[in-house]
């Protein structure tokens, strides 16, 4: 057989769907292949660009017989756009895909019984669109609102984005060019009508002014705050706290933790990595106390104002550092980690403190799979997986997993 080459065109079938968005096929040597813009089941003609000892990738070049899955992307920025990889793919189908990517990553690398994962739950319009409550953009040199192009670093002019919030929308759209910015970005309280506008970089007055004739008043990086409603809590949100760029969604999650969890009365609950308290607040209404752990300084300003008054005892502090500050009798946990996971450390810690019930929260089936196997082999046991599609028209999937003890 013949050494394959970059630049070389084959015929593949492909027949799954990578972690990282890409549809995964197979060439003739047996190397996996990954194909950006394809769809399982589809055969497709590719483009080799990088070729390695055990896999591949390539680009698209002809579709030979495509998915009944495939749509026409809605928006005219979908080919070149690296804000969205999906919009190809009909939105029922994008769920499918979501929850198999669930049960590969736990199939492969927790060693779990994926029969546990659900049907991915959905939020939102009928479409899809119009979810996020967050965005940042990039400025180019015209000072236009940009996202990088799919695969490189080039921009790519963006006048509107069918993911905003109609909100978040007609603010975007009001935004006059700003030469000089190296990145905008928008938040609103989708329940509020709040909206904060920050920009960095620097630029004349005159755009300036004109943005704030338009109703876009800007302000500087980290300054100013919105509120949001989740449910019937009220939520301050510092520019620079962390809160879910899918206000429906945040609102699934917490009714979906309280749901797992079931606090009762006598309940001591962990409220690990808290942010401004989405879990803690309603978790400290029914629990008899909580302790939330939080280190990101803006986020606990914000968690410390909503829990005045409530039975939360704040921990400010990286997790691995906060357990001497945590009673020896914990029954309930909620962890919500950054994206790469909790960690053995942090795994063993949580598990010494044998929690009843414990719901962690991923937004990286990877790395919840990595922290599942190492929740069982601590003595949990796996009863749930709930992924939800907070992400539409993105390859990314929030996953909540339920473990038990006894």
């Amino acid at each position: 057989m013949a050494e394959l080459k970059p630049g070389e065109v084959q015929e593949v079938q492909v027949d799954g769907m990578a972690h990282g968005g890409e549809a995964v096929g197979r060439l003739a040597d047996g190397r996996a292949v990954f194909v950006a813009g394809a769809i399982p089941g589809e055969r497709v003609r590719i483009r080799l660009v990088d070729l390695r000892k055990r896999w591949a990738r390539a680009e698209l070049v002809e579709l030979l017989q495509p998915s009944p899955d495939r749509v026409t992307p809605p928006c005219p920025h979908a080919e070149v756009c690296g804000g969205c990889q999906w919009q190809h793919i009909a939105l029922d189908r994008q769920r499918q895909l979501k929850r198999e990517i669930v049960q590969g990553q736990l199939r492969h690398l927790g060693g779990v019984d994926t029969d546990l994962v659900e049907e991915t739950r959905s939020v939102g319009a009928s479409d899809g669109f119009g979810y996020r409550n967050h965005a940042t953009f990039a400025v180019d040199e015209k000072g236009r609102t940009a996202y990088h192009r799919k695969g490189g670093h080039e921009l790519v002019a963006i006048d509107s984005c069918p993911l905003l919030h109609p909100i978040l929308r007609e603010v975007h759209e009001a935004l006059p060019p700003l030469p000089g910015l190296r990145s905008i970005e928008i938040r609103a309280g989708i329940h509020t009508g709040q909206r904060l506008v920050m920009a960095t970089g620097e630029v004349d007055a005159a755009p300036v002014e004109e943005a704030a004739a338009r109703g876009v008043p800007l302000k500087g990086p980290g300054e100013g705050e919105i509120t949001e409603m989740v449910g019937s809590e009220r939520f301050r949100i510092s520019s620079k706290s962390f809160f879910q760029v899918n206000t429906e969604g945040a609102e699934l999650l917490s009714r979906l933790v309280m749901e797992m969890l079931d606090p009762g009365s006598d309940d001591r609950v962990l409220d690990a990595f808290a942010g401004v308290g989405l879990f803690t607040v309603p978790l400290a209404r029914r629990a008899a106390h909580v302790w939330a752990v939080e280190r990101s300084r803006a986020a606990l300003r914000d968690l410390r104002t909503h829990t005045r008054g409530l039975p939360v005892h704040v921990v400010g502090t990286e997790l691995e550092r906060a357990f001497s500050q945590l009673p020896p009798r914990i029954d309930l946990v909620v962890a919500d980690p950054p994206r790469e996971g909790l960690g053995e450390k942090s795994v063993a810690a949580l598990s010494g403190l044998q929690p009843r019930r414990l719901v962690l929260v991923s937004c990286d089936p990877a790395a919840l799979a990595r922290d599942l196997r190492l929740l069982i082999a601590e003595g949990a046991r796996l009863e749930r997986v709930v992924p939800i599609d907070l992400f539409p028209h993105t390859y990314h999937v929030e996953t909540l997993a339920l473990l038990v003890r006894g």
